[in-house]
């Protein structure tokens, strides 16, 4: 009787494993037509943060931020891309519209003066974040909503592995000439043009209308810290049919106070991304060679943080997590603030702090579509919309106030205004929505 039953459990313990194996090989299946999205991922937010810096530094370092800042706002374009998508149902042609576009910025760049950079930047920006924005499409319209969360996290981990790939590949192509190296990396997002005509599926009508009986939200896309800044992407949540919600109703029951600490924080967190390779090489001493090898390797060991960071927001609430994540910040770029002022520092340790930097974003781009989900919950698409937007010209106002400060009382000065942006918004989420939250619930 005994044997029997050890044998029942055994039997039962091993069928659970195996079904538990079963489940996380079915999340690592990537589908064939992620392959162009990761392309253009890779040239936004891999090629672009090392390489467009490098070429616009001629410039002066205030331009570098002025082209990063235009390549930041660029994602303002998502919210568009959605709105074509749904009415046209073109989604291959945007597609290839979107990669064209991103490898026509990427290519035309070495070749243009300080103002077209600045506008081939924003066309760039637009380009990689209407693809993206067109990729979550394809899953939130094909498919249904308990479908959702694995494959769009399966969509995230081809996109932060096409990020790592090109990170890799400007760390070669920045030891040639500055029009080879864009030359060679256009091909990258051009190579996505004819995969998405062939690779990208049809979206049927019938296909859409189960689709969209299960929710009663339509698209919308959200751009993160782009990628000097992040592995984070573009996420797409969904939004109301409807134009934006009355102000000052959304601005209400603390999503305003939300609001008013992430924009300092996010700009103040944009002067380091914006211009991470030059910084690193002159404040440093740290070639841009070795700086976008750094970068790919955080990229893909920040990639477990997403799911420890969606566990622990669950467990703890959105709002502490959050405040843990920008007070981390602030003491690293506190740190590389100091690392800067003193000069020759082992290379190691400012490389270090921005890797710390990055990691707190996998806590952000998590915690941050969660605390607004709770806050307005009644509105979520249009707070996520909101949020969204605040970001992009958050990262615009960090991206150009870094270089202006670099390049009038050095990047010691750029990295401390930096910290002292993150720590003011670390101090209106402590003083408002922390104080308010009760049992974890925030």
């Amino acid at each position: 009787m005994t044997a029997d039953m050890g044998r029942d459990r055994l039997r039962a313990a091993v069928d659970q494993v195996n079904s538990w194996l079963a489940r996380e090989r079915a999340g690592l299946r990537l589908e064939p037509w992620f392959t162009p999205f990761a392309l253009v991922n890779g040239a936004g937010v891999g090629l672009s943060p090392v390489l467009l810096p490098v070429v616009a530094a001629r410039y002066g370092v205030g331009h570098v931020g002025l082209v990063m800042g235009a390549f930041n706002l660029g994602a303002l374009a998502a919210p568009l891309a959605g709105s074509l998508a749904d009415r046209f149902r073109a989604y291959r042609a945007l597609a290839a519209v979107a990669a064209a576009v991103t490898a026509l910025a990427l290519g035309l760049f070495p070749w243009a003066g300080a103002a077209a950079q600045a506008l081939l930047g924003l066309g760039e920006g637009a380009g990689f974040a209407a693809a993206i924005t067109i990729a979550n499409l394809l899953i939130v319209e094909r498919r249904p909503q308990t479908e959702w969360n694995s494959r769009l996290g399966r969509l995230e981990t081809s996109l932060s592995l096409g990020q790592a790939g090109a990170l890799f590949l400007a760390a070669w192509l920045s030891g040639l000439s500055s029009r080879s190296a864009l030359l060679v990396g256009a091909i990258v997002p051009a190579t996505a043009i004819p995969l998405a005509l062939v690779l990208i599926p049809r979206v049927r009508s019938a296909a859409l209308r189960p689709a969209r009986a299960s929710h009663h939200l339509a698209s919308n896309g959200q751009v993160g810290e782009w990628g000097p800044a992040s592995p984070s992407r573009v996420h797409h949540l969904h939004q109301r049919r409807r134009p934006l919600a009355g102000l000052r109703a959304l601005l209400g029951g603390g999503f305003g106070w939300m609001l008013a600490a992430w924009i300092p924080s996010y700009a103040g967190a944009a002067v380091v991304f914006s211009l991470y390779p030059v910084l690193f090489l002159h404040a440093f001493g740290v070639a841009t060679t070795i700086s976008a090898l750094a970068f790919a390797v955080t990229v893909l060991v920040s990639l477990p943080l997403y799911v420890l960071a969606g566990r622990v927001s669950q467990r703890r609430g959105p709002a502490p997590v959050i405040a843990a994540a920008l007070a981390l910040r602030v003491l690293l770029l506190s740190a590389l603030a100091a690392f800067a002022a003193v000069g020759h520092i082992v290379a190691i340790l400012p490389l270090a702090a921005f890797a710390g930097v990055m990691f707190a974003w996998s806590f952000l781009s998590v915690a941050s579509p969660g605390l607004t989900g709770r806050l307005k919950p009644e509105a979520e698409g249009d707070a996520q919309g909101l949020l969204n937007a605040s970001s992009g010209l958050a990262g615009l106002l960090g991206s150009v106030a870094g270089g202006l400060i670099a390049s009038s009382w050095g990047y010691p000065a750029a990295l401390a205004a930096g910290a002292g942006a993150v720590a003011l918004g670390l101090a209106i989420l402590a003083a408002t929505l922390l104080r308010r939250g009760s049992g974890g619930i925030w």
